[in-house]
Formats: structure tokens, sequence, C-alpha cells
């Protein structure tokens, strides 16, 4: 499977949970560090949010979506 440039989660890019782009309250993330699998290091911004919906410090990066990338 062909990704774009824009759909490749890289360090610094600030993520959430997929399909939840468009709410008010929702668990933003910052990336860490990708693994040599399909998983993702997240430093999660807010906290309460994010144990709200159980999410762990290492998620799947298709469970995920980005809200801002960095410029590198």
């Amino acid at each position: 499977m062909n990704k774009n440039n824009s759909t490749i989660i890289q360090p610094g890019d600030l993520v959430t949970l997929k399909g939840m782009s468009k709410l008010k309250e929702k668990p933003i993330g910052m990336v860490e560090k990708k693994w040599a699998t399909d998983h993702i290091e997240i430093f999660w911004l807010n906290e309460r949010m994010a144990n709200r919906f159980a999410l762990t410090k290492v998620n799947d990066s298709k469970k995920l979506e980005i809200i801002s990338k960095a410029n590198q």
C-alpha cells in the first residue's frame, strides 16, 4: 500500500484518535517515537482525556490520525 507524505505519521506530529478530529473534546498527543512495528509512542498532552479513552503511551498507527504535521 502506498502512503502519501501527508499521511505518514512522524515524530513531532500532533495526533488524535481516528474519527475524532471534529469533536470538541478529544485526546491530543504528540508523537515521540516510531517503533519498527506499526506502533507509535505518544506523549498525551491532555492526560485526563487520554485516560477517559483508556489510551496507553504506545498505540497502533492505524487507530490515529494527524491533526497537525511538524515541519522537519
